[in-house]
């Protein structure tokens, strides 16, 4: 330990007890330890909430893509529906137009029948 002599403002001389060199060296060293692993500390958690911020990021983004997916698929399968729903409406409608004919030309074929024969008989 050392003894250091003071000097006051009024010139007298005063003894004080100060810190030894090697004890100010090691509260500089360990002041200098805790602040590397204050930074070390504060670098992981960095490197933490980087590392979430980046799996957030990946889960938004798949999720925004399989809702997209989702929507997709939806609106695919809704103008099947309706593309079904407006063939089976054009298919009965064709069906109909069909037997209409079909029945038409069953109530003709006699009188065509004989509008052929008539044309033979003429010749």
């Amino acid at each position: 330990m050392v003894k250091v002599i003071y000097r006051s403002a009024f010139a007298r001389v005063t003894k004080g007890d100060t810190m030894g060199r090697a004890d100010i060296l090691r509260a500089i060293k360990k002041s200098e330890e805790g602040a590397k692993k204050i930074q070390s500390d504060a670098e992981a958690k960095a490197g933490e909430t980087l590392s979430n911020a980046r799996v957030k990021a990946a889960e938004s983004t798949n999720s925004g893509r399989q809702g997209a997916d989702d929507e997709a698929a939806k609106m695919l399968s809704d103008a099947r529906a309706a593309a079904e729903k407006e063939a089976e409406s054009v298919a009965a409608e064709g069906e109909a137009e069909l037997e209409r004919v079909a029945s038409e030309g069953k109530k003709n074929r006699s009188a065509a029948a004989d509008a052929v024969l008539e044309a033979f008989r003429k010749d």
